[in-house]
């Protein structure tokens, strides 16, 4: 039994109503005759908390409203309330010193805003219920709460904590008179809202419960779906073993048959395939795996907090955020980024003015290294020529052929017979110019007119070479082994950069990609060369080849290379012991394809 079950037939019995024990998992209920008046319904009821084919059967579900009706009257009290926090402390001052030792920006900073004093505002929480019901091959139903901040979007982590202390009914006197806190989101496509609790930004709201409790369900979605996955694959291979014998009975009798009956066989041949298909589309539909959330119920939940202004910039940019103090949890709030909408403790201010987390930056501009945020990410373009990240800012347009390049590529948006210039194709260095030959000293005065004895003639001395200075000496270094890409990074002193190298799986392109970024510049020899996955060896011990030519370049030892890898749960790097090649590397489709590219471009027949 249920606990849907369980509560409905005790609150009915407890009213004073007979049950009789269910015949077919069907009750026969008979209501008191003032229940059924307050409830205007039959007194003799038939309920089922399951599926019928009975048409006069009752069937009684958690949002259904006889359901809601018991819980009000069980509860004493709506099934959509309002509960409140009292008697908090608010005492606490210095929020903008707090917030600039709490909060990160990682380039700007936080300093206090001009006249900008603590204040007291009422701050709403709401709690959406849902009925989730997972369905797929067969139902399944849950309960399913979210508490959600009215002011930020987000889910509150530290549900139980507010839910617990919020007991009072009715809001104390301090608290009713407070004004509402400033609402710091506002969703995407909607007017900025008035109040947390208008109808517009409750239903936009909504929205984003539904997607966090999507979010929470995400394993037993994902549990589901692999079960789900295995009936389907059993499913089709009956389906498909039954169709298969059909078909090869009707072909085999296809091919002995006369010409008369050929036409009807062939009828018989084509309505199997059709009805193949049909099953299997049937099969796929039956096992997807959909949930389906069902709003219940709502509880709003008010208490006092500590708001005070304060100002993020840097050079090029500023913005305004409110450090705002919970006195029921003794913390700071973090700030939230304004792409995602989710907390974080490290974040970056946009150049117009948005804060938001790393993974929500769109590409940094090469020249002036602006920041944009996702939402800004179409005022950053390419360079035409090398086609990489450019701002607006930072664009140069060709007066000549109207295209747009970066400040090192200035002048060659046209020059190659009025294309861009071609940056992968590898040219060869100009040949170095001659040494010229030491000129002939002159005779001085003292021996002109004497002819000098060859024993006693004492050449000249060759001047020294000035001696080659020498660059940045790398300590170590980090090979990051991704899952097309390869990339080394030769770091120095203090953890400095000196150089880049990066082998790109591009099957399209014929190969691996090797390009590097070092001190030599375009004329580096190593970049922009592409070179062929090898059939021979395996492709682990050629990169590692290439990595440890990297390495000898800069005479490094290769017991000073560390390998990592990136985690797909918290995207940190992670040490490995050796190359371990995966994903677009282990495709040998792909392999195949870059071979076939490579010898149809590069190898001369």
């Amino acid at each position: 039994m249920g606990n849907l079950e369980r509560f409905v037939l005790d609150y009915l019995q407890e009213a004073g109503s007979l049950v009789e024990p269910p015949a077919y998992r069907v009750y026969e209920v008979l209501l008191p005759e003032t229940l059924a008046e307050r409830w205007q319904i039959s007194p003799y009821l038939e309920l089922s908390f399951n599926e019928t084919e009975r048409e006069d059967v009752l069937r009684l579900g958690y949002n259904h409203p006889l359901v809601e009706q018991m819980v009000q009257e069980a509860h004493g009290r709506p099934a959509s309330t309002s509960l409140y926090i009292n008697d908090l402390r608010l005492d606490k001052t210095g929020l903008d010193e707090l917030a600039m030792k709490s909060w990160v920006v990682l380039n700007g900073r936080t300093q206090p805003q001009k006249r900008a004093t603590v204040a007291r505002v009422r701050h709403t929480y709401v709690r959406f219920n849902f009925k989730a019901a997972l369905l797929s091959d067969e139902k399944q139903e849950r309960l399913v709460s979210v508490l959600m901040d009215a002011h930020t979007g987000c889910r509150v982590p530290e549900a139980d904590v507010i839910e617990a202390q919020a007991t009072a009914i009715v809001p104390d006197a301090l608290l009713e008179s407070l004004p509402d806190a400033p609402i710091r989101w506002q969703p995407k496509g909607h007017p900025a809202p008035k109040s947390p609790l208008d109808a517009a930004h409750l239903i936009a709201l909504l929205e984003q419960a539904q997607t966090a409790v999507q979010h929470e369900m995400a394993d037993a979605l994902t549990a589901l779906q692999k079960r789900v996955s295995r009936f389907l694959q059993l499913d089709e291979a009956r389906l498909t073993d039954y169709y298969d014998d059909l078909e090869k009975d009707l072909r085999t009798r296809l091919q002995t048959a006369s010409e008369e009956r050929r036409p009807g066989l062939q009828d018989k041949l084509t309505a199997v395939q059709t009805e193949r298909q049909h099953k299997l589309d049937d099969l796929a539909e039956r096992y997807q795996v959909r949930i389906n959330l069902t709003l219940l119920n709502v509880l709003i939940i008010q208490q006092p907090k500590l708001i005070q202004g304060v100002q993020i910039a840097n050079r090029s940019s500023e913005t305004s955020a409110y450090a705002v103090w919970d006195p029921l949890l003794r913390q700071l709030e973090p700030l939230h980024c304004q792409v995602c909408g989710q907390p974080g403790q490290r974040i970056y201010l946009c150049q117009n003015g948005h804060l938001a987390h790393e993974e929500c930056l769109a590409p940094a501009c090469i020249d002036c290294k602006r920041v944009f945020c996702r939402d800004c990410a179409h005022e950053v373009g390419a360079c035409d020529v090398c086609h990489k990240p450019l701002c607006r800012h930072s664009q140069i347009r060709c007066p000549e052929c109207g295209r747009h390049t970066c400040q090192e590529h200035r002048g060659l948006c046209h020059a190659d017979n009025g294309r861009p210039v071609d940056l992968s194709v590898q040219t060869a260095p100009p040949p170095p110019p001659p040494t010229p030959a030491p000129p002939t000293p002159a005779a001085s005065s003292k021996s002109q007119g004497k002819t000098a004895s060859p024993a006693k003639t004492k050449p000249k001395a060759q001047p020294k070479a000035a001696p080659i200075p020498k660059g940045p000496q790398p300590i170590f270094m980090d090979v990051l082994l991704e899952d097309h890409a390869v990339v080394a990074f030769m770091v120095g002193k203090r953890e400095k950069q000196i150089a880049r190298r990066i082998w790109t799986l591009d099957p399209d392109e014929g190969g691996i990609l090797r390009n590097c970024e070092c001190e030599k510049g375009p004329a580096c020899a190593a970049t922009g060369m592409i070179i062929r996955p090898s059939d021979q060896t395996p492709l682990e011990k050629q990169l590692l080849q290439e990595i440890n030519n990297f390495a000898k370049e800069y005479k490094l030892s290769s017991t000073k290379i560390n390998y990592y890898r990136i985690s797909s749960l918290n995207g940190e790097w992670f040490p490995v012991p050796r190359v371990e090649l995966f994903g677009l590397w282990k495709n040998e489709e792909a392999l195949a394809h870059a071979r076939q590219t490579f010898e149809r471009r590069y190898w001369k027949r």
